[in-house]
Protein backbone atom coordinates (compact mmCIF):
# COMPACT_ATOMS: atom_id res chain seq x y z
CA UNK A 1 0.00 0.00 0.00
CA UNK A 2 2.83 2.24 1.02
CA UNK A 3 4.54 1.56 -2.57
CA UNK A 4 1.60 2.43 -4.29
CA UNK A 5 0.91 5.69 -2.14
CA UNK A 6 4.56 6.50 -3.38
CA UNK A 7 4.17 5.44 -6.79
CA UNK A 8 0.68 8.00 -7.10
CA UNK A 9 2.82 11.10 -5.60
CA UNK A 10 6.07 10.63 -8.13
CA UNK A 11 3.38 10.31 -11.03
CA UNK A 12 1.74 13.21 -9.47
CA UNK A 13 5.22 15.20 -8.86
CA UNK A 14 6.07 14.48 -12.92
CA UNK A 15 2.83 15.62 -13.49
CA UNK A 16 3.17 19.00 -11.56
CA UNK A 17 7.39 19.34 -12.77
CA UNK A 18 7.45 17.75 -16.32
CA UNK A 19 6.11 20.57 -17.93
CA UNK A 20 8.86 23.13 -16.28
CA UNK A 21 11.47 21.04 -17.23
CA UNK A 22 10.31 21.09 -20.92
CA UNK A 23 9.71 24.69 -21.02
CA UNK A 24 13.35 25.57 -19.43
CA UNK A 25 14.64 22.72 -22.42
CA UNK A 26 12.41 24.29 -24.89
CA UNK A 27 11.39 27.70 -25.23
CA UNK A 28 9.54 29.60 -27.86
CA UNK A 29 10.62 33.11 -27.90
CA UNK A 30 9.02 35.86 -30.41
CA UNK A 31 11.18 39.06 -31.42
CA UNK A 32 9.17 42.18 -32.71
CA UNK A 33 11.14 44.96 -34.62
CA UNK A 34 11.47 47.77 -36.08
CA UNK A 35 14.08 50.12 -36.90
CA UNK A 36 14.72 53.98 -38.67
CA UNK A 37 11.09 55.50 -37.87
CA UNK A 38 12.77 58.82 -38.14
CA UNK A 39 9.79 60.69 -36.16
CA UNK A 40 7.19 59.77 -38.12
CA UNK A 41 4.49 59.64 -35.37
CA UNK A 42 2.14 60.69 -37.73
CA UNK A 43 0.23 58.71 -40.25
CA UNK A 44 1.93 59.39 -44.06
CA UNK A 45 0.77 59.22 -47.81
CA UNK A 46 -2.25 58.53 -49.50
CA UNK A 47 -5.16 58.92 -47.05
CA UNK A 48 -2.78 58.47 -44.11
CA UNK A 49 -2.35 54.57 -45.48
CA UNK A 50 1.01 54.07 -44.17
CA UNK A 51 2.81 54.19 -40.44
CA UNK A 52 2.10 56.43 -37.47
CA UNK A 53 3.27 54.93 -33.93
CA UNK A 54 -0.26 54.97 -32.92
CA UNK A 55 -1.25 52.00 -35.52
CA UNK A 56 2.54 50.67 -34.22
CA UNK A 57 1.29 50.84 -30.67
CA UNK A 58 -1.60 48.75 -32.21
CA UNK A 59 0.08 45.94 -33.71
CA UNK A 60 2.66 45.21 -30.82
CA UNK A 61 -0.25 44.88 -28.53
CA UNK A 62 -2.11 42.74 -30.72
CA UNK A 63 0.83 40.30 -31.46
CA UNK A 64 2.68 41.00 -27.73
CA UNK A 65 -1.29 39.36 -26.82
CA UNK A 66 -1.00 36.54 -29.24
CA UNK A 67 2.18 35.17 -28.29
CA UNK A 68 3.88 34.50 -24.54
CA UNK A 69 7.61 34.96 -24.46
CA UNK A 70 7.66 38.64 -26.85
CA UNK A 71 10.76 41.10 -26.68
CA UNK A 72 10.15 44.13 -28.56
CA UNK A 73 12.91 45.93 -30.11
CA UNK A 74 13.82 49.46 -32.29
CA UNK A 75 16.99 49.14 -33.81
CA UNK A 76 17.52 52.56 -33.67
CA UNK A 77 17.15 56.01 -35.40
CA UNK A 78 14.11 57.03 -33.70
CA UNK A 79 14.77 60.93 -34.56
CA UNK A 80 14.91 63.15 -37.55
CA UNK A 81 12.99 63.44 -40.42
CA UNK A 82 9.47 65.29 -39.45
CA UNK A 83 8.16 68.65 -38.09
CA UNK A 84 7.40 66.90 -35.13
CA UNK A 85 10.95 66.29 -34.50
CA UNK A 86 11.68 69.64 -35.15
CA UNK A 87 9.71 70.66 -32.73
CA UNK A 88 10.32 68.58 -29.84
CA UNK A 89 13.44 66.93 -30.33
CA UNK A 90 11.92 63.35 -30.06
CA UNK A 91 10.97 63.39 -26.80
CA UNK A 92 7.21 62.76 -27.04
CA UNK A 93 7.80 59.87 -29.04
CA UNK A 94 10.05 58.31 -26.60
CA UNK A 95 8.04 58.57 -23.92
CA UNK A 96 5.09 56.85 -25.77
CA UNK A 97 8.15 54.53 -26.89
CA UNK A 98 8.51 53.29 -23.37
CA UNK A 99 5.35 51.29 -23.23
CA UNK A 100 5.98 50.00 -26.38
CA UNK A 101 9.82 48.29 -26.91
CA UNK A 102 11.50 46.68 -24.49
CA UNK A 103 14.94 47.94 -25.49
CA UNK A 104 16.44 50.27 -28.10
CA UNK A 105 19.30 50.38 -29.87
CA UNK A 106 21.46 54.10 -30.42
CA UNK A 107 21.52 55.62 -34.04
CA UNK A 108 23.43 58.02 -35.82
CA UNK A 109 20.64 60.21 -35.97
CA UNK A 110 20.21 60.27 -32.13
CA UNK A 111 23.54 61.81 -32.18
CA UNK A 112 22.66 64.53 -35.29
CA UNK A 113 22.41 67.17 -32.10
CA UNK A 114 25.23 66.45 -30.10
CA UNK A 115 25.64 64.61 -26.53
CA UNK A 116 24.39 67.49 -24.47
CA UNK A 117 21.61 67.92 -26.55
CA UNK A 118 20.40 63.97 -26.45
CA UNK A 119 21.49 64.04 -22.95
CA UNK A 120 18.49 67.20 -22.07
CA UNK A 121 15.88 64.93 -23.74
CA UNK A 122 16.67 61.93 -22.38
CA UNK A 123 17.40 63.43 -19.06
CA UNK A 124 12.99 65.11 -19.59
CA UNK A 125 13.51 68.28 -21.83
CA UNK A 126 12.91 70.22 -19.09
CA UNK A 127 10.26 68.45 -17.97
CA UNK A 128 11.66 66.81 -14.44
CA UNK A 129 9.93 63.34 -16.16
CA UNK A 130 13.30 61.63 -17.96
CA UNK A 131 12.94 58.82 -20.85
CA UNK A 132 12.54 55.58 -19.14
CA UNK A 133 13.43 53.43 -21.85
CA UNK A 134 16.59 51.21 -22.48
CA UNK A 135 18.80 52.06 -24.89
CA UNK A 136 22.09 50.45 -25.82
CA UNK A 137 25.58 51.20 -27.56
CA UNK A 138 28.46 49.40 -26.86
CA UNK A 139 30.97 51.25 -29.28
CA UNK A 140 30.33 54.36 -27.88
CA UNK A 141 33.22 56.11 -25.28
CA UNK A 142 30.90 58.70 -22.96
CA UNK A 143 33.44 58.83 -20.03
CA UNK A 144 32.73 61.14 -17.57
CA UNK A 145 29.89 62.58 -19.61
CA UNK A 146 26.07 62.40 -17.94
CA UNK A 147 24.55 60.67 -20.72
CA UNK A 148 26.14 57.37 -19.36
CA UNK A 149 23.82 57.26 -17.16
CA UNK A 150 21.49 56.52 -20.42
CA UNK A 151 22.91 54.79 -22.49
CA UNK A 152 24.60 51.50 -21.76
CA UNK A 153 26.14 48.92 -24.00
CA UNK A 154 24.21 45.71 -22.99
CA UNK A 155 21.09 44.20 -20.72
CA UNK A 156 19.67 41.15 -19.60
CA UNK A 157 16.56 40.29 -20.22
CA UNK A 158 15.12 36.72 -18.99
CA UNK A 159 12.39 34.87 -20.10
CA UNK A 160 11.53 31.78 -17.88
CA UNK A 161 14.63 29.84 -17.17
CA UNK A 162 16.50 32.07 -20.10
CA UNK A 163 18.91 34.65 -20.18
CA UNK A 164 18.71 36.60 -23.11
CA UNK A 165 21.87 39.09 -23.47
CA UNK A 166 21.44 41.97 -25.56
CA UNK A 167 23.69 44.43 -26.79
CA UNK A 168 23.95 47.71 -28.89
CA UNK A 169 26.35 49.06 -31.78
CA UNK A 170 26.04 51.86 -33.90
CA UNK A 171 27.56 52.52 -37.51
CA UNK A 172 31.09 54.52 -37.36
CA UNK A 173 31.13 55.93 -41.05
CA UNK A 174 32.67 59.14 -40.19
CA UNK A 175 30.57 61.17 -42.72
CA UNK A 176 27.08 60.59 -40.58
CA UNK A 177 28.87 62.45 -37.62
CA UNK A 178 30.73 65.50 -36.20
CA UNK A 179 34.10 65.72 -34.53
CA UNK A 180 32.52 65.54 -31.32
CA UNK A 181 30.78 62.07 -32.17
CA UNK A 182 33.38 60.54 -34.01
CA UNK A 183 35.65 61.17 -31.08
CA UNK A 184 33.75 59.11 -28.81
CA UNK A 185 32.76 56.01 -31.48
CA UNK A 186 34.93 53.34 -31.27
CA UNK A 187 35.37 49.99 -33.53
CA UNK A 188 31.70 48.29 -34.08
CA UNK A 189 33.14 44.39 -34.63
CA UNK A 190 35.51 44.41 -31.91
CA UNK A 191 32.67 45.82 -29.23
CA UNK A 192 30.34 43.13 -30.76
CA UNK A 193 33.23 40.65 -30.54
CA UNK A 194 33.98 41.44 -27.11
CA UNK A 195 30.44 41.95 -26.48
CA UNK A 196 29.07 38.63 -27.30
CA UNK A 197 31.74 37.01 -25.48
CA UNK A 198 31.02 38.69 -22.39
CA UNK A 199 27.49 37.77 -22.68
CA UNK A 200 27.84 34.30 -23.50
CA UNK A 201 30.96 33.25 -20.82
CA UNK A 202 30.50 35.80 -18.25
CA UNK A 203 26.91 36.59 -17.84
CA UNK A 204 26.16 32.72 -19.04
CA UNK A 205 23.80 33.55 -21.39
CA UNK A 206 21.92 31.53 -23.27
CA UNK A 207 20.69 34.09 -25.99
CA UNK A 208 22.48 36.54 -27.47
CA UNK A 209 21.14 39.40 -29.52
CA UNK A 210 22.41 42.10 -31.23
CA UNK A 211 20.53 45.16 -32.40
CA UNK A 212 22.71 46.86 -34.80
CA UNK A 213 22.33 50.38 -36.12
CA UNK A 214 25.29 49.59 -38.92
CA UNK A 215 23.66 48.41 -42.04
CA UNK A 216 22.67 45.23 -43.85
CA UNK A 217 25.96 45.71 -45.89
CA UNK A 218 27.87 45.62 -42.44
CA UNK A 219 25.74 43.53 -41.46
CA UNK A 220 26.18 40.69 -43.31
CA UNK A 221 29.56 41.58 -44.07
CA UNK A 222 30.96 42.21 -40.94
CA UNK A 223 28.92 40.90 -37.96
CA UNK A 224 27.96 37.29 -39.24
CA UNK A 225 31.52 36.49 -38.82
CA UNK A 226 31.68 37.52 -34.98
CA UNK A 227 31.36 34.51 -33.11
CA UNK A 228 28.84 34.39 -30.13
CA UNK A 229 26.10 36.24 -31.77
CA UNK A 230 22.52 34.35 -32.39
CA UNK A 231 20.57 36.81 -34.13
CA UNK A 232 21.02 40.48 -35.76
CA UNK A 233 17.95 43.00 -35.81
CA UNK A 234 19.36 45.34 -38.30
CA UNK A 235 18.67 49.20 -38.80
CA UNK A 236 20.43 52.18 -40.84
CA UNK A 237 19.94 50.73 -44.53
CA UNK A 238 15.90 50.95 -44.38
CA UNK A 239 16.16 47.25 -45.51
CA UNK A 240 12.76 45.48 -45.40
CA UNK A 241 13.69 41.52 -45.20
CA UNK A 242 10.71 39.82 -46.61
CA UNK A 243 12.32 36.65 -45.04
CA UNK A 244 15.49 36.49 -42.83
CA UNK A 245 19.04 36.29 -43.64
CA UNK A 246 20.87 32.80 -42.32
CA UNK A 247 24.65 33.34 -42.18
CA UNK A 248 27.13 32.09 -40.06
CA UNK A 249 24.80 30.53 -37.74
CA UNK A 250 23.07 33.27 -37.40
CA UNK A 251 20.00 34.63 -38.13
CA UNK A 252 19.60 38.58 -39.72
CA UNK A 253 16.64 40.61 -39.80
CA UNK A 254 15.50 44.29 -40.57
CA UNK A 255 12.17 46.07 -40.85
CA UNK A 256 12.46 48.57 -43.51
CA UNK A 257 11.91 52.19 -42.34
CA UNK A 258 9.52 55.14 -41.22
CA UNK A 259 7.13 52.84 -39.59
CA UNK A 260 5.86 51.39 -42.23
CA UNK A 261 6.59 47.63 -40.98
CA UNK A 262 7.22 45.20 -38.28
CA UNK A 263 8.88 42.52 -37.95
CA UNK A 264 7.74 39.55 -36.42
CA UNK A 265 10.46 36.79 -35.64
CA UNK A 266 10.36 33.46 -34.54
CA UNK A 267 12.63 31.31 -32.80
CA UNK A 268 12.86 27.54 -30.79
CA UNK A 269 15.54 28.02 -28.00
CA UNK A 270 16.24 24.57 -27.36
CA UNK A 271 19.08 23.89 -25.26
CA UNK A 272 20.65 27.26 -25.69
CA UNK A 273 20.42 26.15 -29.43
CA UNK A 274 18.52 28.45 -31.91
CA UNK A 275 16.08 27.28 -34.90
CA UNK A 276 14.18 29.17 -36.91
CA UNK A 277 10.50 29.18 -36.70
CA UNK A 278 8.69 31.41 -38.60
CA UNK A 279 8.80 35.48 -39.63
CA UNK A 280 6.49 37.62 -41.04
CA UNK A 281 6.77 41.30 -42.03
CA UNK A 282 3.55 42.86 -40.98
CA UNK A 283 2.47 46.01 -42.80
CA UNK A 284 1.73 49.02 -40.61
CA UNK A 285 -1.20 50.62 -42.70
CA UNK A 286 -4.97 51.28 -42.99
CA UNK A 287 -6.17 48.02 -41.70
CA UNK A 288 -4.67 48.28 -38.23
CA UNK A 289 -6.81 51.35 -36.18
CA UNK A 290 -4.53 53.47 -34.29
CA UNK A 291 -4.32 53.46 -30.23
CA UNK A 292 -6.99 56.01 -28.80
CA UNK A 293 -4.90 56.86 -26.16
CA UNK A 294 -1.72 57.28 -28.48
CA UNK A 295 -3.04 58.97 -30.83
CA UNK A 296 -4.74 61.91 -28.41
CA UNK A 297 -1.10 62.58 -27.50
CA UNK A 298 0.15 62.46 -31.35
CA UNK A 299 -2.87 64.63 -31.65
CA UNK A 300 -1.45 67.19 -29.08
CA UNK A 301 2.08 66.87 -30.81
CA UNK A 302 0.71 68.07 -33.97
CA UNK A 303 -0.99 70.81 -32.75
CA UNK A 304 1.89 71.95 -30.82
CA UNK A 305 3.67 71.94 -34.32
CA UNK A 306 0.89 73.99 -36.24
CA UNK A 307 1.19 76.39 -33.54
CA UNK A 308 5.12 76.73 -33.74
CA UNK A 309 5.53 76.62 -37.39
CA UNK A 310 1.79 78.87 -37.98
CA UNK A 311 4.26 80.56 -40.91
CA UNK A 312 3.21 77.47 -43.24
CA UNK A 313 -0.24 76.81 -42.30
CA UNK A 314 -1.32 73.53 -41.09
CA UNK A 315 1.11 71.32 -41.93
CA UNK A 316 -0.76 68.17 -42.05
CA UNK A 317 -3.74 69.14 -43.85
CA UNK A 318 -3.10 72.34 -46.22
CA UNK A 319 -2.84 71.46 -49.61
CA UNK A 320 0.69 72.85 -51.27
CA UNK A 321 -0.28 70.70 -54.66
CA UNK A 322 -1.41 67.77 -55.90
CA UNK A 323 1.22 64.66 -57.22
CA UNK A 324 -0.19 62.84 -60.41
CA UNK A 325 2.53 59.88 -59.33
CA UNK A 326 5.15 58.67 -56.74
CA UNK A 327 8.19 61.06 -56.54
CA UNK A 328 10.65 58.94 -55.74
CA UNK A 329 14.26 59.87 -53.92
CA UNK A 330 16.23 56.52 -55.23
CA UNK A 331 17.46 55.17 -58.79
CA UNK A 332 15.13 53.09 -60.97
CA UNK A 333 17.49 49.34 -61.28
CA UNK A 334 18.72 49.23 -64.48
CA UNK A 335 18.14 52.98 -65.45
CA UNK A 336 21.09 54.84 -66.56
CA UNK A 337 19.69 57.56 -65.47
CA UNK A 338 21.15 59.00 -61.85
CA UNK A 339 19.00 61.38 -61.54
CA UNK A 340 15.63 61.07 -60.21
CA UNK A 341 11.95 62.71 -60.06
CA UNK A 342 12.58 63.98 -56.35
CA UNK A 343 16.05 64.91 -56.79
CA UNK A 344 15.63 66.99 -60.02
CA UNK A 345 12.78 68.84 -58.15
CA UNK A 346 14.62 69.51 -55.01
CA UNK A 347 17.53 71.19 -57.14
CA UNK A 348 15.15 73.10 -59.47
CA UNK A 349 13.77 74.19 -56.13
CA UNK A 350 17.32 75.56 -54.84
CA UNK A 351 18.14 77.35 -58.49
CA UNK A 352 14.66 78.72 -58.69
CA UNK A 353 13.88 80.58 -55.60
CA UNK A 354 17.24 81.77 -54.69
CA UNK A 355 16.96 82.96 -58.55
CA UNK A 356 13.59 84.45 -57.80
CA UNK A 357 15.13 86.05 -54.69
CA UNK A 358 17.84 87.94 -57.04
CA UNK A 359 20.69 85.92 -56.87
CA UNK A 360 22.19 84.77 -59.67
CA UNK A 361 22.89 80.73 -59.60
CA UNK A 362 24.23 79.06 -62.32
CA UNK A 363 23.77 75.50 -60.91
CA UNK A 364 22.44 73.81 -57.43
CA UNK A 365 23.47 70.61 -56.08
CA UNK A 366 21.63 68.18 -53.63
CA UNK A 367 23.56 65.24 -51.82
CA UNK A 368 21.27 61.88 -52.27
CA UNK A 369 21.92 61.37 -48.81
CA UNK A 370 20.27 64.45 -47.60
CA UNK A 371 16.97 63.31 -49.88
CA UNK A 372 14.97 61.19 -46.96
CA UNK A 373 11.59 60.25 -48.45
CA UNK A 374 9.99 60.14 -51.58
CA UNK A 375 6.60 62.21 -52.63
CA UNK A 376 3.95 60.08 -52.35
CA UNK A 377 0.76 60.41 -55.36
CA UNK A 378 -1.93 63.07 -54.29
CA UNK A 379 -2.19 66.04 -51.99
CA UNK A 380 1.42 67.22 -50.80
CA UNK A 381 1.29 68.79 -47.69
CA UNK A 382 4.33 71.24 -45.56
CA UNK A 383 5.27 67.88 -43.30
CA UNK A 384 5.80 65.60 -46.84
CA UNK A 385 8.28 68.28 -48.06
CA UNK A 386 9.91 68.11 -44.29
CA UNK A 387 10.20 64.73 -44.39
CA UNK A 388 11.95 64.86 -47.84
CA UNK A 389 14.32 67.44 -46.51
CA UNK A 390 14.44 66.91 -42.63
CA UNK A 391 18.53 66.89 -42.14
CA UNK A 392 20.54 69.56 -40.21
CA UNK A 393 18.84 72.37 -37.54
CA UNK A 394 19.00 76.14 -37.38
CA UNK A 395 17.74 77.31 -34.05
CA UNK A 396 16.56 80.96 -35.62
CA UNK A 397 14.03 78.93 -37.82
CA UNK A 398 13.71 75.62 -36.18
CA UNK A 399 13.98 74.35 -40.12
CA UNK A 400 17.09 72.38 -41.60
CA UNK A 401 19.69 73.10 -43.63
CA UNK A 402 20.61 76.39 -44.36
CA UNK A 403 21.79 77.06 -48.36
CA UNK A 404 24.83 79.09 -49.02
CA UNK A 405 25.66 80.32 -52.45
CA UNK A 406 29.39 79.85 -53.08
CA UNK A 407 31.89 80.50 -56.31
CA UNK A 408 33.18 77.58 -57.27
CA UNK A 409 35.87 77.30 -60.52
CA UNK A 410 35.32 74.54 -62.51
CA UNK A 411 38.24 72.08 -61.89
CA UNK A 412 36.96 72.46 -58.80
CA UNK A 413 33.32 71.04 -59.73
CA UNK A 414 35.04 68.77 -61.84
CA UNK A 415 36.49 67.20 -59.07
CA UNK A 416 33.91 67.23 -56.93
CA UNK A 417 31.69 65.58 -59.39
CA UNK A 418 34.80 62.87 -60.00
CA UNK A 419 34.43 62.37 -56.24
CA UNK A 420 31.02 61.95 -55.88
CA UNK A 421 30.60 59.16 -58.24
CA UNK A 422 34.04 57.30 -57.55
CA UNK A 423 31.81 54.71 -55.14
CA UNK A 424 28.57 54.61 -56.47
CA UNK A 425 28.57 50.56 -56.73
CA UNK A 426 28.58 50.87 -52.94
CA UNK A 427 26.70 53.13 -51.77
CA UNK A 428 24.73 56.32 -53.32
CA UNK A 429 24.54 58.75 -50.19
CA UNK A 430 27.40 60.95 -52.46
CA UNK A 431 25.92 60.84 -55.68
CA UNK A 432 24.40 63.99 -56.80
CA UNK A 433 21.00 65.83 -57.46
CA UNK A 434 21.87 68.71 -59.90
CA UNK A 435 19.76 71.59 -62.01
CA UNK A 436 21.18 73.77 -64.35
CA UNK A 437 24.05 70.71 -64.48
CA UNK A 438 23.96 67.54 -66.96
CA UNK A 439 27.08 65.27 -66.66
CA UNK A 440 27.96 61.45 -67.98
CA UNK A 441 30.75 59.30 -65.53
CA UNK A 442 31.56 55.32 -66.28
CA UNK A 443 31.03 53.48 -63.24
CA UNK A 444 32.97 50.42 -64.49
CA UNK A 445 35.91 52.86 -64.91
CA UNK A 446 38.25 52.00 -61.79
CA UNK A 447 38.96 55.48 -60.12
CA UNK A 448 42.28 57.13 -59.36
CA UNK A 449 42.86 59.59 -56.67
CA UNK A 450 43.43 62.68 -58.22
CA UNK A 451 42.55 62.24 -61.66
CA UNK A 452 39.30 62.66 -63.39
CA UNK A 453 38.68 58.83 -64.72
CA UNK A 454 34.82 58.20 -64.38
CA UNK A 455 33.43 61.67 -65.30
CA UNK A 456 34.21 62.38 -69.01
CA UNK A 457 34.88 66.29 -68.77
CA UNK A 458 33.51 66.84 -72.29
CA UNK A 459 30.14 65.69 -71.58
CA UNK A 460 29.60 68.26 -68.41
CA UNK A 461 27.03 70.70 -69.36
CA UNK A 462 26.21 74.20 -67.25
CA UNK A 463 22.78 75.14 -68.24
CA UNK A 464 23.38 73.75 -72.13
CA UNK A 465 27.01 75.03 -72.52
CA UNK A 466 30.17 73.04 -72.52
CA UNK A 467 31.71 74.07 -68.42
CA UNK A 468 34.85 75.04 -70.21
CA UNK A 469 33.17 77.78 -71.89
CA UNK A 470 34.04 79.44 -68.44
CA UNK A 471 36.20 79.76 -65.41
CA UNK A 472 33.66 80.26 -62.56
CA UNK A 473 30.78 79.49 -61.39
CA UNK A 474 27.80 80.44 -58.83
CA UNK A 475 26.71 77.39 -57.18
CA UNK A 476 23.59 76.81 -54.19
CA UNK A 477 24.26 73.91 -51.65
CA UNK A 478 24.04 73.37 -48.28
CA UNK A 479 25.51 74.35 -45.93
CA UNK A 480 26.47 70.33 -44.91
CA UNK A 481 27.30 69.82 -48.37
CA UNK A 482 29.86 73.16 -48.94
CA UNK A 483 31.51 71.62 -45.36
CA UNK A 484 31.94 68.13 -47.07
CA UNK A 485 33.29 70.11 -50.05
CA UNK A 486 35.85 71.91 -48.29
CA UNK A 487 36.93 68.70 -46.21
CA UNK A 488 37.85 67.24 -49.61
CA UNK A 489 40.17 70.45 -49.89
CA UNK A 490 37.83 72.06 -52.88
CA UNK A 491 37.28 75.59 -50.91
CA UNK A 492 35.43 77.82 -52.69
CA UNK A 493 36.69 81.31 -54.08
CA UNK A 494 33.66 83.10 -51.93
CA UNK A 495 30.82 81.99 -49.92
CA UNK A 496 27.63 83.92 -49.64
CA UNK A 497 24.66 83.12 -46.87
CA UNK A 498 21.35 83.84 -48.78
CA UNK A 499 19.50 83.66 -45.11
CA UNK A 500 17.19 80.85 -46.64
CA UNK A 501 16.60 76.97 -45.38
CA UNK A 502 16.28 74.30 -48.16
CA UNK A 503 12.79 73.99 -46.62
CA UNK A 504 11.60 76.83 -47.17
CA UNK A 505 12.73 76.82 -50.42
CA UNK A 506 11.44 73.59 -51.59
CA UNK A 507 7.96 74.48 -49.96
CA UNK A 508 7.93 77.56 -51.74
CA UNK A 509 8.76 75.85 -55.44
CA UNK A 510 5.99 73.02 -54.70
CA UNK A 511 3.19 75.53 -53.88
CA UNK A 512 4.03 77.04 -57.47
CA UNK A 513 2.37 73.73 -59.26
CA UNK A 514 -1.31 72.87 -59.22
CA UNK A 515 -0.19 69.69 -59.96
CA UNK A 516 3.41 68.11 -59.39
CA UNK A 517 4.52 65.96 -62.34
CA UNK A 518 8.80 65.38 -61.86
CA UNK A 519 10.77 62.66 -63.93
CA UNK A 520 14.52 61.04 -63.95
CA UNK A 521 15.56 62.83 -67.11
CA UNK A 522 18.95 61.96 -67.62
CA UNK A 523 20.87 65.04 -66.08
CA UNK A 524 23.32 62.34 -64.83
CA UNK A 525 23.98 59.37 -67.24
CA UNK A 526 26.34 56.46 -65.89
CA UNK A 527 27.23 54.49 -69.28
CA UNK A 528 28.09 51.51 -67.56
CA UNK A 529 24.22 50.59 -67.38
CA UNK A 530 22.84 48.99 -70.36
CA UNK A 531 26.41 48.01 -71.72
Amino acid sequence: MKKRILSIFVCFSLILVLPVLLSAKNTKLTILHANDTHSAMVSFGPRGCYGGIARMATLINRLKAKHSNVLVFHAGDVWVGSFEFNAFFGYPELKIMEGMYDVMCLGNHELDLGLDTLFYVLNGAGTGNPVNLPILCANINLGTHPLSSFIQPWIIKEIGDLKIGIFGIVTTDPENYSPEINAVLTDAAEAAGNMASYLRDTENCDVVICLSHCGKGYDEGVLFEVPGIDIIVGGHSHDAYKHPVKMGGKIIVQAGAFGKHLGELNVQIKKSRIKFAGYKLHNVNLKIPKNPMVQTQVETVKAGVNAMFGIFGDVYADRLSFALKPHEEIWEDGNPYRDTPLGNLIADALKNRLEYRGSTVDIALEAMGYIAHKLYIGKIVGNDIMRAVPYGYDPSTGLGFKIKRVLLHRDQILAGLEFTVSNVENTDNFSLQVSGLSFEYDSSLTPVAGSIVRVDPFSVMVNGVSIFASDLYWVAMNEQLLAFLENLGLVPLSVEDPGVNEFTLVYEYVQQFGILSYDAEGRIIDRAIGK
